[in-house]
């Protein structure tokens, strides 16, 4: 596949734009998916097996009503320097072209690039209850234990960054399903105050891979895995990875193997299959089913290493990408923004 050639056709086409300036008449909701992303100095596995598949498999059915963010002011709550949230930021962007999703069918933007957003976050902060906040904190060593307010309104800003673009459902990892229902409560004090359904009450998507949760560390393992750095990085990450104390002719479960349920996440139905086998006859030890694992990795992300490549050396295309959602939304928020001052009073 010509990378450079499905990139500048990519950019040369018709991007998709906001459906509407102005609040709904009627306040009848049209279904929209929102997803948000935070900036990661190194895209990881744990990105793509995330939220992205949900998004993408929400993008294919309604094109032009899937929103996804990267969420860079959530990000300051844990500041990790200018130049690297910058780099992190681009990095996530182009990580995220390279792994599906396609501008001209999701509205891609930074947060910080729709600067009505933070007016929606301190519109919606006045209008939250304080016991919201308060109660059932999410332990997050990168955002919460920094001890900061920022940190403390962090599901007001993601009420924001949903309830501005009117979305109907959030997709969301597992580790936020308490801010997502924050979410859910604060559409739910507002529209109170306001006096009437000016914010939907939008449901949760939630990961659910195959119908079978992901356990802690398979989730750990995922976020040390890169998906764009050589073979040798993605050798010794996954080397890394801890496993079980059986010999490689040792009967093996695969399920409670982070190893075998990541294989099964990356190989074709096939492999799968036959690693299942030769976990459960003893017929592969742990060192062996590591390298499968990289080879499957390899395989099933060359593609989008190549893309994630190519995105790199156009960081000039990436900002527009990035420049064109956040112009196309800022349209969206702004109506919402309008008539919340409205009702407030704010508008004279």
């Amino acid at each position: 596949m010509d990378i450079s050639r499905h990139l500048k056709v990519l950019m040369n086409s018709t991007s998709i734009v906001a459906k509407q300036s102005s609040y709904p008449s009627g306040l009848r909701f049209e279904p929209r998916v929102i997803s948000g992303f935070r900036p990661v100095r190194e895209p990881h596995l744990g990105l793509h097996f995330g939220v992205l598949q949900h998004v993408i498999g929400e993008q294919d059915r309604r094109p032009g009503s899937s929103y996804s963010l990267i969420a860079d002011w959530h990000a300051v709550t844990a500041w990790f320097g200018r130049h690297d949230l910058q780099q992190a930021t681009l990095a996530t962007a182009a990580a995220l072209l390279a792994l599906g999703i396609n501008p001209n069918k999701t509205f891609l933007f930074v947060q910080s690039q729709v600067a009505a957003l933070g007016e929606m976050a301190w519109l919606l902060s006045c209008m939250t209850p304080e016991s919201i906040l308060l109660r059932n904190t999410v332990a997050d060593s990168s955002a919460l234990n920094k001890n900061n307010i920022g940190a403390v309104l962090y599901p007001v800003l993601m009420a924001a960054d949903v309830l501005s673009i009117r979305g109907t459902k959030v997709v969301i990892a597992r580790d936020q399903i308490v801010n997502g229902h924050k979410i859910r409560q604060i559409a739910r004090a507002a529209n109170r105050v306001l006096e009437g359904p000016v914010f939907p009450v939008p449901s949760m998507l939630v990961r659910d891979e195959a119908g079978q949760s992901q356990n802690a560390a398979e989730c750990d393992a995922e976020r040390q895995i890169p998906i764009f750095r050589g073979l040798r990085e993605l050798s010794e990450r996954i080397r890394q990875i801890p496993t079980g104390s059986q010999g490689p002719r040792e009967p093996k479960n695969p399920d409670t193997c982070t190893i075998f349920r990541l294989y099964a996440k990356t190989a074709s139905a096939d492999q799968v299959q036959e690693m299942r086998s030769r976990y459960i006859n003893g017929q592969i030890g742990y060192e062996e089913a590591k390298r499968e694992l990289v080879i499957a990795i390899v395989e099933r992300f060359s593609l989008a290493v190549e893309s994630f490549q190519e995105w790199q050396k156009r960081p000039d295309d990436l900002r527009d990408v990035l420049r064109n959602g956040a112009s196309a939304v800022a349209g969206e928020v702004s109506a919402t923004v309008v008539l919340v001052r409205e009702k407030l009073g704010l508008a004279l």
